[in-house]
């Protein structure tokens, strides 16, 4: 009954965030080309990236506790990931801001996945994709005609303190991992949805190393590279205008970022008004309107496709099965 209710909510948060009415939307599938659905799966293709490398760093925080000592839970094998992350992602658009992160952390502890290696895993994720796009938005302020001195050397500074102070800033962290993993309140609620209590402990801590924690950084760069590829498709298939790739990929990182300062879920409202912003800098002000309401529809049913995707590869075996 309460997965019913919990569907039921996601469901009508997710149709609510899609600014079209239900009768457009069918008259606009019917018209787009093939560009707009060949931007939209690869868009599907960069969600799966992201999904990926969340796994990597889930069973790499748990590597790393179990060189302190803290006690082994099972490693997250890739489908499972990417559907515990797919079957979470859809959360997001619920008022609050965190249900996504929430969902995610109880199917990974039903899956026997150790406290402390998601709570490094939200925070790192959480730190290298804002850090990855502040540099497609360092990027984009350049070619907005920024001054290129101060950009540059401001984020040198950054990267190079960042890499430097490292280990320093981890000590932080872990404190703040090893203060989290005694909340009694978080572990009651977690208890709930465990499949066992040895395999996802809550104690300890678990630090990602400096070289793995920039090797993700990189792969989240290329991620990014894709989903601006993604959206530089999906804007050439309006036909209203041309714009460079990595404009494309710096407004839609750019409105990404400064989109976590909505209060609404999903970035709604902020993400789409500096979508207009940017593009009609390009476009002219009613194609920019036009690409950022299509948008939202765009990256929704973008989910939809990882999610049916993921949801018919978890099947197959079952079927194999059946049939021997």
């Amino acid at each position: 009954m309460l997965k019913t209710i919990l569907v039921v909510v996601t469901v009508f948060f997710v149709v609510r965030s899609v600014p079209l009415r239900a009768s457009d939307i069918p008259a606009f599938l019917m018209r787009a080309d093939y560009r707009f659905y060949a931007s939209m799966l690869l868009f599907a293709v960069f969600l799966m990236l992201q999904a990926s490398i969340w796994v990597l760093i889930v069973n790499a925080a748990m590597t790393e506790g179990e060189r302190e000592g803290i006690r082994e839970g099972r490693k997250l094998g890739l489908l499972t990931g990417l559907r515990i992350f797919i079957d979470s992602q859809f959360a997001k658009y619920i008022p609050g801001g965190f249900w996504n992160y929430a969902g995610r952390v109880v199917l990974a502890t039903r899956a026997g996945v150790p406290l402390q290696a998601q709570l490094a895993s939200i925070v790192y994720e959480n730190v290298l994709l804002v850090s990855a796009a502040l540099m497609y938005a360092l990027l984009f302020a350049l070619s907005l005609g920024g001054s290129p001195l101060p950009l540059v050397s401001t984020a040198l500074v950054i990267i190079a303190l960042a890499y430097l102070l490292y280990d320093r800033i981890t000590t932080w962290i872990r404190q703040l991992f090893v203060r989290a993993s005694r909340w009694k309140l978080l572990g009651r609620l977690l208890a709930k949805g465990r499949e066992s209590h040895e395999s996802a402990a809550v104690g300890g801590s678990a630090v990602m190393p400096r070289n793995p924690f920039f090797g993700y950084l990189v792969c989240f760069l290329g991620s990014h590279f894709i989903m601006g590829i993604a959206f530089w498709m999906l804007t050439d298939s309006f036909g209203e205008g041309h714009i460079g790739l990595l404009y494309a990929a710096g407004t839609f990182a750019t409105s990404w970022l400064l989109g976590l300062f909505s209060p609404l879920p999903g970035g709604l409202g902020v993400r789409e008004g500096f979508l207009v912003y940017f593009l009609s800098l390009k476009l002219g002000t009613d194609a920019a309107l036009h690409i950022s309401v299509i948008a939202r529809l765009w990256n929704i049913m973008a989910e939809l496709t990882f999610w049916l995707l993921i949801k018919a590869v978890s099947h197959l075996p079952k079927r194999v099965k059946m049939y021997e």
